[in-house]
């Protein structure tokens, strides 16, 4: 079980939301993470772009809008598309500079990483906290299901940050079991600060 979530500074399109496949078609709600190399990757659909995808995924929007412009004037469902439309190319286009801002440097580094154990949902609840200005795209909130193969799964994930946390949910994870197999109450949080990163 792996739930990600991660900054976002967009408002999300409304309409688009229901008119695709989500995986062929996928609007990329979740926003595009920096992957390896020069490669973005999709948080819904897993599919990685690099910096012409983007255009081209942002072309797409911009294609879409202007053949809105062909629909009969006067009706106002055309209008209310045309205007949806408008802003899925925004959202594109703010995606897109967010990306190309981001230096591709592995310099967002986190400060705190607090990793709550969730009895009901036998999982880790991670939070990550970054000095500011918080990176775009970067990892926020992963839950790891408290299962090693889970967490060794985490180990060839593509962003470093992600990596990270499942080395750090293995070490408590060690931990807690040591404590409980001693008879020893098992914390229920950690929190490790920049130098134990």
């Amino acid at each position: 079980m792996l739930r990600v979530r991660v900054a976002q500074g967009w408002e999300r399109s409304t309409i688009l939301v229901h008119m695709a496949d989500p995986v062929e078609n996928c609007l990329h709600l979740g926003g595009l993470r920096i992957a390896a190399g020069p490669l973005y990757r999709c948080l819904v659909c897993g599919v990685s772009l690099d910096l012409e995808g983007v255009g081209r995924w942002v072309r797409e929007a911009e294609r879409a809008r202007d053949e809105a412009y062909s629909i009969i004037e006067g009706d106002g469902f055309g209008e209310i598309v045309r205007e949806e439309l408008q802003r899925e190319v925004y959202r594109r286009r703010r995606v897109m500079y967010e990306l190309g801002n981001v230096p591709r440097v592995a310099t967002a580094r986190p400060e705190m990483l607090l990793i709550i154990h969730d009895d009901a949902k036998a999982s880790y609840e991670c939070r990550v906290f970054y000095k500011e200005p918080r990176p775009a795209g970067g990892v926020e909130e992963v839950s790891v299901g408290a299962v090693v193969e889970v967490m060794l799964e985490l180990r060839s994930d593509p962003d470093p940050i992600v990596r990270l946390i499942s080395e750090k949910v293995e070490e408590f994870h060690a931990l807690r079991l040591e404590l409980s197999e001693g008879g020893a109450p098992a914390p229920q949080r950690r929190v490790f600060y920049a130098n134990e990163l």
